[in-house]
């Protein structure tokens, strides 16, 4: 069994200016908040335990505290909330970090990924979604793709990591969870081969993880995902249309 933290940070971006709310989790998409489809999802999933939010207490917990064990208040940025829900969690064990902002999540994608990851031993997981796997579904979406010579490819919205590891590495991961939606700026966190090689198109998915090893001595694993709604945050208000077309066509 695994434990789930809920990302529910942040409260400034474009959503929140254009509906008038204190949180982007708290926007109501056909009945329900975003972050309660989050919570149904990892509820569904069978290899979920306890689920922590990391976000507003006063305004979450009087809304959705019910739903899960416990709402922790955030940090600063995306990997001092994940510590904080880390720290509350008090686990030795592999961690699922989950955004709130992703309503298409489902149980069934989230088992998909843990047990992907289950077949590699390593301290960190990423799930990465094919451009024309997330362009038949959600076509109709923003989203940045970087192109290796595996393909091109865009980010899920998920994190499974070791806790230790977290602690080990505080620094490092904090610049990757920052640059998490620029491949560029991940790029040259790995060093001036690795973007030669990303220019040149020759970079492939294993090339980065042998150079997250060689630097910080960890097992880092991007995991091809074939559910392109573990990559559809709603962070911009064109994307709000487009939740609420699928979770129609779903009958939610």
């Amino acid at each position: 069994m695994t434990d789930a933290i809920i990302l529910a940070g942040g409260s400034e971006g474009e959503i929140e200016k254009k509906f008038g709310i204190i949180n982007r989790s708290l926007l109501v998409i056909r009945d329900k908040f975003m972050i309660e489809y989050v919570v149904e999802a990892l509820r569904s999933a069978s290899s979920i335990k306890k689920i922590i939010i990391v976000g507003p207490v006063n305004e979450l917990k009087s809304r959705i505290g019910g739903l899960v064990e416990e709402v922790v208040p955030p940090g600063k940025d995306p990997f001092e909330s994940t510590w904080k829900g880390l720290e509350a969690l008090q686990s030795r064990e592999k961690v699922l970090v989950v955004s709130s902002d992703l309503p298409l999540l489902k149980g069934e994608m989230i088992e998909d990924f843990l047990l992907r990851c289950s077949k590699e031993e390593a301290d960190f997981y990423y799930p990465i979604i094919r451009r024309e796997v997330y362009q038949e579904k959600l076509s109709d979406s923003q989203r940045t793709f970087v192109c290796l010579r595996d393909g091109c490819f865009t980010g899920g919205d998920v994190l499974f990591l070791n806790p230790q590891v977290m602690e080990k590495k505080k620094e490092w991961i904090s610049q990757i969870v920052e640059s998490r939606k620029s491949p560029v700026a991940i790029a040259r966190l790995m060093g001036a081969r690795i973007i030669f090689k990303y220019l040149t198109k020759r970079l492939t998915i294993k090339d980065v993880e042998e150079r997250v090893h060689q630097v910080l001595g960890i097992r880092a694993l991007a995991v091809i995902t074939p559910y392109p709604e573990m990559g559809f945050d709603v962070d911009k208000v064109g994307h709000v249309p487009v939740a609420e077309r699928i979770l129609k066509n779903r009958g939610k």
